[in-house]
C-alpha cells in the first residue's frame, strides 16, 4: 500500500503560473482563411489567448485540488498525522482558495471572450486581452500564499512512510537503545524498509512479514515512545494520537543491564506512562539483553514490571519468534 500523499505532485508559485500560462498563449496560431477580415482575424487570435490562459491555470489549479485526496475519506491515521505536520483545516482553507480562483479565472476569461465580440478596432480587441490578462493575473497573485503554503506541505506529506492502516500492526516501544530495531529485523522476513517521519528528527523502522494469518508489520518507533510524555512538544503528543490508530498490539522493551543509557526506573516509568497512554492497546512485556544482564539487574526489573514477562536476546534471535507470536496472536485478537 502507498501512503495517501504519495501521489500529490509539485505545486507551481504563483509567478510560475502566470508565466506558464501568458507564455504559452503568445504561441497560440489561429487558422482563418485569407479573405477573412483583419479584425475578424485579430479577435480570434485574443479569443485563442484568453482561452488558452484560463485552460492552463484552471488546468494547473484544479490538478492541485484533485491531487490532494479527499481529507475527509482518509484513515485516522493519516489524517492525524497530517494536522499534526500542516494542519487540516489550514489545508481545507487553501484547496479552497484554489477552486475559488479558478472558478474566477473562467468567469474572468469568458466576460472579456463575450466583450471581445463587441471589439470594432484591433486596438480595442489588444485592450480587452490586455484587460483579461491583467485581472487574471491579479486572481493567481492573491493565492500566492495559499500555493506556496501547499508546495509546503506537499513536501512534508509525501515523504510520509507506507503503513497499511488496515493491516495487523505489532508498535515496538521502549527507550532508545534497547533493542527495538534489532528486535524487527529480528522477526521480519524482508529487511526493514527505513522510512523518515517529518514531525521527528529520528527514524520509523517498518518491518513487514507474511505469516500464515496473512502479511502484518512490526513499527519501531524511535523519537515518539522513548522519553516520558512529560519532556514532549505538542506535535509529538498528536504524532502518539496519531499512532494509537495502529497500534493492535504493542511489544515493550526494557534493557535490564542499563547498557542502553536509562536506568530501570526510568524505563518502568515510561512503560507505566504508555500503559495509561494505550489503554486499550495489549503490551507484551520483554526483558531484552538477557545475556549481559545480571540475576539481580533481571529480579530487579521483575519487581518493577509485574505480571507476565518475556525473555530474550534480539541480537542472537533467542525469544524473538516467541514474542512475535504471541504479540500476533493479540494483534489479530
Amino acid at each position: 500500500m502507498r501512503q495517501p500523499f504519495s501521489d500529490v505532485r509539485t505545486v507551481m508559485s504563483a509567478d510560475e503560473l502566470i508565466d506558464l500560462a501568458f507564455s504559452r498563449a503568445s504561441k497560440v496560431e489561429v487558422k482563418v482563411a485569407k479573405r477573412v477580415p483583419t479584425i475578424v482575424k485579430v479577435k480570434r487570435k485574443e479569443t485563442a489567448r484568453i482561452t488558452s490562459v484560463k485552460h492552463v491555470l484552471v488546468d494547473r489549479l484544479m490538478r492541485t485540488v484533485e491531487d490532494m485526496p479527499m481529507l475527509g475519506d482518509l484513515h485516522p491515521f493519516y489524517r492525524e498525522l497530517a494536522d499534526v505536520l500542516v494542519g487540516v483545516d489550514r489545508l481545507k482553507k487553501s484547496l479552497g482558495a484554489l477552486k475559488w480562483a479558478a472558478e474566477k479565472i473562467g468567469e474572468i476569461a469568458d466576460q472579456c471572450i463575450w466583450g471581445m465580440r463587441g471589439a470594432k478596432t484591433i486596438t480595442a480587441a489588444a485592450n480587452i486581452r490586455r484587460e483579461a490578462y491583467g485581472r487574471i493575473a491579479s486572481i493567481i497573485k492573491q493565492i500566492s500564499g495559499e500555493l506556496d503554503f501547499l508546495q509546503e506541505a506537499r513536501e512534508k506529506l509525501v515523504e510520509l512512510p507506507s503503513i497499511d492502516p488496515e493491516m495487523a500492526t505489532i508498535v515496538v516501544a521502549g527507550y532508545a537503545n534497547v533493542g527495538k530495531s534489532t528486535f524487527v529485523k529480528a522477526v521480519s522476513t524482508a529487511k526493514p524498509r527505513v522510512a523518515a517521519y517529518p514531525f521527528t528528527t529520528k527514524e520509523v523502522i517498518v518491518g513487514h512479514r507474511d505469516t500464515v494469518h496473512g502479511r502484518c508489520q512490526i513499527i519501531d518507533t524511535p523519537g515518539l515512545l522513548d522519553r516520558p510524555l512529560s519532556e514532549r512538544n505538542k506535535m509529538e503528543l498528536q504524532a502518539i494520537t496519531a499512532l494509537k490508530h495502529l497500534a493492535d498490539a504493542i511489544v515493550f522493551m526494557v534493557d535490564p543491564s542499563e547498557t542502553c543509557g536509562y536506568p530501570l526506573n526510568s524505563q518502568v516509568n515510561l512503560y507505566r506512562e504508555i500503559l495509561g497512554e494505550f489503554k486499550d492497546v495489549p503490551i507484551l512485556k520483554v526483558l531484552n539483553k538477557m545475556d549481559i544482564a545480571s540475576q539481580s539487574q533481571v529480579e530487579e526489573a521483575k519487581k518493577g514490571l509485574s505480571g507476565d514477562l518475556f525473555e530474550a536476546v534480539s541480537s542472537q534471535k533467542k525469544g524473538t519468534e516467541e514474542i512475535f507470536e504471541t504479540a500476533l496472536k493479540l494483534a489479530l485478537a
